[in-house]
């Protein structure tokens, strides 16, 4: 039984945060509802400091008349305004908070899908310099002719300009392109059946070098075909024959 393959397993998106938006939502629109107040009572205070007003210039040598109602009327509103200007301060204050945590939650999911991409790249550069590693080991005995052919392996690996990025090919296609380089022949027949090369023909994205090839399945047995009558007639009367020319003297 193969292992699974760790570099292509997909990159898990963050959960969608649905409280967090509501609860964003819900701010922008008591902000709404509190600057029609705020805008309202603002009005309010200005039509009673109009009538203040009009009522000092009718009698400007009178001596100033107690304000009475519009005094409390105007108390009123006035503490309503600021009311209303201190909690949009504060729901703004809320609202800023939501967004810089929406900001580093979309951070930390980025982070996080980048480590495990750099992971994923790692184990199936790792993989890659095993296999082709062990091709080297087989196609040359010098030592000398291995260690350079190892050491420009690596190399490739390394440069992305070579190959590009590791995780848009197929470990047998990087394979391949590695050995011609390298000036190695594969038996892909024989590399096939390793457990790497069985775990991705599975997966259905195998790369060229596998899926050009024809894999020998054993002939499926033919299914027994009925007899035919005639045939069993003829016989039948072929050993009725035998028997009487056996009888007759």
């Amino acid at each position: 039984m193969s292992e699974p393959d760790p570099t292509s397993a997909p990159v898990s998106d963050p959960a969608p945060a649905g409280g967090e938006g509501e609860a964003q939502a819900l701010i922008r629109r008591q902000l709404a509802m509190l600057g029609r107040l705020a805008e309202a009572g603002l009005n309010i205070a200005l039509v009673i400091e109009r009538q203040v007003m009009a009522a000092e210039a009718a009698a400007p040598d009178a001596p100033p008349a107690p304000l009475g109602d519009l005094a409390l009327a105007y108390g009123r509103v006035s503490r309503a305004v600021r009311l209303a200007v201190a909690l949009q301060t504060r729901l703004l204050k809320d609202l800023q908070e939501l967004d810089e945590a929406a900001v580093r939650r979309r951070r930390g999911a980025a982070a996080e899908a980048a480590r495990d991409r750099q992971a994923r790249e790692a184990a199936r550069k790792t993989r890659v310099e095993r296999i082709v590693g062990r091709l080297i080991c087989e196609a040359f005995s010098d030592q000398a002719d291995v260690d350079r052919l190892a050491e420009d392996l690596y190399e490739r690996l390394d440069d992305d300009d070579i190959y590009g990025v590791l995780l848009d090919r197929p470990v047998s296609e990087i394979i391949e392109l590695i050995c011609r380089d390298l000036g190695i022949a594969p038996d892909w027949s024989r590399l096939a059946q390793e457990a790497w090369a069985e775990e991705e023909i599975r997966s259905g994205a195998a790369g060229a070098p596998l899926s050009g090839l024809r894999r020998l399945e054993p002939p499926a047995a033919a299914e027994p075909r009925p007899p035919d009558p005639g045939l069993a007639t003829s016989r039948l009367d072929e050993l009725r024959a035998a028997e009487l020319r056996a009888r007759s003297p």
